[in-house]
């Protein structure tokens, strides 16, 4: 199990988890199971340096246009702490990578089936964006 997964089992439950210091806090505090408590004091260490470095570092959404859930990020160092806590490195996209993406829709805009092409190879691949 990673950081993501249990961030998964809170927002299932209805549960939003989010940082006071080095606090882990959820909310709404009493809909949260026992079990569920154990496993986010063990996973805290972790959840609360992901959690405390979310939307000033990387942000996560779900994109219509590729059918899941992909994170931006500031830097390699960011895309590897994101990894570590369970993201899938295909799913990850670097300032860099993005800037090479924009500049290319620029030239010729990306329709959906290339953007999902370009997703696909680079989770095929293990590949990164590059100009």
């Amino acid at each position: 199990m990673s950081a993501f997964d249990v961030l998964s089992q809170a927002r299932k439950r209805g549960l939003t988890l989010t940082t006071n210091g080095d606090r882990l806090e959820v909310s709404p505090a009493y809909d949260c199971p026992r079990e569920l408590v154990r496993t986010l004091q063990e996973y805290k260490p972790a959840l609360v340096s992901l959690l405390a470095s979310k939307e000033r570092t990387w942000i996560e959404f779900y994109s219509e246009r590729l059918g899941e859930t992909v994170f931006f990020c500031e830097d390699e160092e960011t895309c590897d702490a994101l990894i570590r806590a369970g993201a899938s490195e295909w799913s990850i996209y670097t300032k860099a990578e993005l800037r090479t993406l924009c500049a290319q829709n620029r030239v010729a805009p990306l329709s959906d089936a290339e953007l999902r092409k370009v997703h696909e190879l680079k989770r095929t691949f293990d590949a990164r964006i590059a100009e």
